[in-house]
């Protein structure tokens, strides 16, 4: 569900950019608020608007709703675009910068005239934000990190956004006529917790349908951009500005391709090493048959005799290339998980047999963190339990925000009582599955609990949580401990 994911980071950024201008608190909260609903949401949120019901919808208000609904039709939002014009254009990147907020930017704007990640980069050298009210050393010290971070991750986006774009967009390839098999590859496929771009390879049994299939796939709902397009690739950019490449192969060479374009760099050539001990050579068509007696390594890595064009396979036929499986079999291995092609030792524990197991969702027991709508969540005790239960977990831990995080509606003590009876009530019914009763509780300023000792000892669990007073001095804190 990428679009509710866009559509989440679309309200945050404006709730920053409420922030920046020093706006109405309340109308930033709420914007925070409807992307956090719309990044937990279930459903994707293009349903609501094709049927007209998004005004059903508890807690998107009108105004939401009216930006909702036009970014779904048009891919923009005329109100973000007037409130990103109305500061200066730098300002928008620096909130990518950690260690950075909203408030902490509208300060160094209004205070020191700073509006670009590179002015503020050029203060920060000269120190021209010493002693700037509530800007100590060790805040000024940790946005210096925060550029530096910023910088090294320049262009890469998070695994938890990427995924839902590939996914999707995989989902409707797997849909076009002439598409025989759909997946995505590259660092995304390898689990690695940031991405630059986005591979997808998709196989077709007939090469002439690949102009067909780019057709289709450059007029997803999640383009805004077309980079290139041809018979056996497409580049294009989405609304969340991740580059995505397909990729369009003959069903044969399915798995060779995707073996290659899903690497590592590093697993590849150990591969391909090996191919060249063995008498073998690969590429992204396949692995084949040497056709001269004792080549030299260059020749090797050319192809050998194989002979191929470009976009083109060889014509020769390869040894194996239809499956991942098959490519790892012929070279004398077992079959290497994504997670693991890295070149840390795994093609020689595929040798022996050694590889070690994955941990998968199916490992997953139960979930000892969720919410409810008693605070911030979305669904009842009983709703989480049916779909927990409906996952194969054997407990769950329903555990709401506490009283001082009025933002995400914490419960009072009174109220929290309350909700552990709800709590036992349904354990004691629902069959197949233990329900705790549990708090995510703050731990205030001072050290001290959100809660009373005769309060927290009635529940299962408690999850201490410093949500305020991160930033304190370390002495500080200590003495009133």
């Amino acid at each position: 569900m990428a679009l509710n994911h866009e559509l989440s980071a679309l309200f945050e950024r404006m709730a920053q950019l409420m922030e920046i201008r020093g706006m109405n608190v309340f109308k930033s909260l709420a914007f925070h608020k409807v992307a956090r609903q719309l990044k937990d949401m279930t459903l994707d949120i293009r349903k609501y608007c094709d049927e007209d019901t998004l005004k059903e919808v508890q807690g998107i208000g009108e105004s939401s709703r009216k930006i909702i609904e036009q970014y779904v039709k048009e891919g923009r939002s005329t109100d973000y675009e007037e409130l990103a014009a109305s500061v200066p254009a730098g300002l928008v990147p620096m909130l990518e910068i950690p260690s950075l907020g909203p408030k902490t930017i509208a300060l160094f704007w209004k205070e020191r005239g700073i509006t670009s990640v590179d002015e503020l980069t050029k203060a920060l050298a000269e120190g021209k934000l010493d002693g700037l009210k509530g800007i100590g050393a060790k805040k000024l010290d940790a946005i210096k990190q925060g550029i530096e971070l910023r910088a090294k991750s320049a262009g890469r986006m998070g695994i938890g956004d990427a995924q839902p774009v590939a996914e999707s967009l995989v989902a409707q390839l797997r849909k076009v006529p002439g598409v025989r098999q759909a997946e995505y590859a590259g660092s995304l496929r390898r689990r690695r917790e940031t991405v630059g771009d986005v591979d997808l390879i998709c196989a077709v049994a007939d090469e002439s349908e690949g102009q067909g299939i780019a057709d289709a796939f450059v007029k997803f709902p999640e383009v805004v951009r077309i980079l290139g397009q041809g018979a056996t690739k497409a580049s294009v950019l989405t609304g969340s500005g991740l580059q995505v490449d397909l990729r369009i192969i003959p069903e044969a060479h399915f798995g060779a391709a995707l073996m290659y374009f899903t690497g590592s760099k590093e697993h590849n050539v150990r591969l391909r090493a090996r191919a060249i001990d063995m008498g073998m050579t690969l590429n992204e068509w396949g692995l084949y048959k040497i056709t001269i007696e004792k080549p030299d390594r260059e020749t090797v890595k050319s192809g050998g005799r194989v002979e191929k064009q470009t976009a083109h396979a060889p014509a020769a036929k390869p040894v194996a290339a239809r499956t991942e499986i098959e490519v790892y079999e012929k070279l004398g291995l077992a079959y290497v998980p994504p997670e693991l092609r890295e070149d840390r030792g795994e093609v020689e524990l595929a040798e022996r047999g050694t590889l070690p197991k994955l941990i998968t969702i199916k490992d997953i027991r139960g979930d000892l963190h969720m919410h409810t709508t008693a605070s911030d969540g979305q669904n009842s005790i009983e709703q989480m339990a049916e779909a927990a239960k409906a996952r194969g977990y054997a407990y769950i831990a329903i555990t709401d925000h506490s009283k001082s995080q009025a933002i995400a509606n914490g419960l009072t003590a009174e109220r929290l009582l309350k909700h552990v009876e709800a709590i036992r009530k349904v354990d004691a019914k629902m069959k197949g599955i233990r329900i705790l009763a549990g708090c995510e509780v703050d731990i205030l300023a001072d050290g001290a609990m959100d809660y009373e000792d005769a309060v927290l000892k009635e529940l299962d669990i408690v999850i201490g949580s410093p949500h305020i007073a991160l930033k304190q001095d370390e002495r500080k804190a200590t003495d009133r401990m």
